[in-house]
């Protein structure tokens, strides 16, 4: 089979004379992660523009144009910087669930229209309703844009051969650092503007719903349901995904076997233990670069962006050299998963420590901050991919467990930091938060290099078919034998009622 695929890659690649559908799916989905951030992380520099300190030139600039500004306290802050991560933290595993049911490609788009309609509303809600209402809007967010991860894993799993995954999702997870980036240096510039921040909801939104039509009219939920892919792309995909991907539908979700698998937990805690340090960064850093670095808004955005612009930038060079050493057989695919997890996460950690005792010295700070953030994108071949590899099948399901979880890092960032920074210009404080976020880095990285795998689990191959048929003519015997039924057509429809209900769960 192995050959086979190779042959087809080799026909289609003397053949093509065009980049394959397969890569404007990554670009699709790298643009809906792009999107996703544009909406999610405009609020770490929003707020710093909502909530200006009296007298600074931002807030003198906002009275003088008539923007609306609010005197919120840090503990408000913290609730709206975490309640994104609330819905996202109660939807991603319905969401995955749902996404085995129904098709991928329109739950995305529809989940990015809620968010975007949200995006669209907060201005006018903000001002009439304070700050509650901008807690209830973040909260939805979370809801609507949980379904994206677990939808992006679960098309993904469909459209990448295992020997260019990490170079396609690795592409789309940049989309993530390349959101942030254009984020935060637009989200400074535009509430800089006489329009305010409330450009900032809007130029999200818009680009939302650009996105949304983009997707509608070139994405697709599969290389069959593609209507501009090749018959031999179409083949070469199919071919290498044939042993880890099956095409039955409804396929009966192993849960006992995922929860007790130690290298689902491996990804999930590395998964938990990234977030609260990228969320960490990117939520309060804007704020630690205003009050401590003395840094104006528009400058904020700009420095902010620099560690996530150079986070994307490294990860081309990683994502395409791991797929290498993998392809030439130097480094085995559980060895590079390990390898280069442990040196974004450990070396994130190593960074943040650092970080903490940095003071008031900008200079040494930002540089500091832009390490701590490029080297997290090693993480894109590790942990992060990592669903793919142990059980394809389950994918979107994986992602959306881990997803889930790792929200927590979210949630606690900021309620963390809001709990121990109580004066925003306290270096001390802050270097409190710092460590904490380093030693749960350490943690996860350890752990993820004990129990962490890349081995297709056993579980992911699909058993209901033969199981299912077993089942049923069993369940047919037990049920006219013991429970009454007869062979007559009513019997037989509740039975197949009854298995029905079973191989749906």
């Amino acid at each position: 089979m192995h050959s086979k695929a190779r042959l087809l890659e080799d026909e289609f690649s003397e053949r093509g004379k065009i980049p394959g559908v397969r890569y404007l799916q990554s670009f699709l989905l790298f643009l809906c992660l792009f999107a996703a951030y544009l909406l999610r992380v405009s609020i770490s520099v929003a707020i710093v523009a909502m909530t200006p300190d009296k007298n600074s030139t931002d807030f003198l600039l906002e009275t003088h144009y008539h923007i609306p500004v609010f005197n919120w306290t840090q503990h408000a802050k913290s609730l709206i910087l975490s309640a994104f991560f609330w819905g996202y933290l109660i939807m991603n595993l319905p969401a995955a669930m749902i996404g085995r049911r129904y098709n991928n490609q329109m739950l995305l788009a529809m989940s990015m229209m809620l968010t975007v309609a949200l995006s669209l509303a907060t201005p006018s809600l903000v001002v009439a309703f304070n700050w509650p209402v901008l807690v209830l809007i973040r909260f939805l967010q979370g809801l609507t844009q949980a379904f994206t991860m677990p939808m992006i894993h679960g098309i993904s799993a469909k459209w990448a051969p295992p020997n260019e995954r990490g170079r396609l999702v690795g592409f789309v997870l940049g989309g993530l650092q390349f959101g942030t980036v254009v984020t935060l240096v637009g989200s400074g510039i535009l509430a800089s503007t006489r329009s305010g921040w409330p450009s900032i909801y809007y130029f999200s939104g818009a680009f939302g719903i650009f996105w949304v039509i983009l997707w509608l009219l070139l994405g697709s939920e599969s290389p069959d349901t593609h209507r501009l892919i090749t018959q031999s792309e179409k083949n070469y995909i199919k071919s290498s995904l044939t042993q880890t991907v099956s095409e039955k539908k409804n396929l009966i979700t192993p849960w006992k076997e995922i929860f007790t698998s130690m290298p689902v937990w491996a990804v999930t805690i590395s998964h938990a233990g990234h977030n609260c340090g990228f969320w960490l960064l990117l939520s309060e850093m804007p704020t630690f670069i205003s009050a401590v670095l003395k840094f104006d808004i528009k400058s904020d955005g700009f420095v902010s962006a620099l560690p996530y612009l150079a986070m994307w930038l490294c990860q081309f060079p990683v994502t395409y050299f791991a797929d290498y050493m993998n392809k030439k057989n130097v480094t085995s695919l559980t060895f590079s998963r390990k390898f280069w997890n442990t040196l974004g996460m450990s070396g994130g950690a190593l960074g943040l420590v650092v970080l903490g005792y940095m003071g008031e010295n900008a200079n040494a700070a930002i540089c500091m901050y832009v390490f701590v953030v490029a080297i997290g994108c090693c993480t894109n071949v590790g942990f992060n991919i990592n669903h793919l590899d142990l059980a394809p099948n389950y994918a979107g399901i994986l992602m959306g467990f881990t997803n889930a979880v790792a929200a927590l890092g979210g949630v606690m960032a900021p309620t963390v930091c809001g709990f121990i920074v109580h004066d925003q210009t306290s270096v001390d404080e802050w270097r409190i938060v710092f460590t904490l976020g380093a030693v749960i880095l350490f943690f996860s990285s350890i752990f993820y290099i004990i129990f962490g795998s890349a081995e297709v689990q056993p579980w992911n191959e699909p058993k209901n078919e033969s199981v299912g048929v077993r089942s049923f003519m069993q369940m047919k015997t037990d049920y006219g034998s013991s429970a009454g039924y007869t062979s007559s057509p009513s019997s037989f429809v509740k039975v197949t009622s009854k298995y029905t209900m079973f191989v749906r769960q």
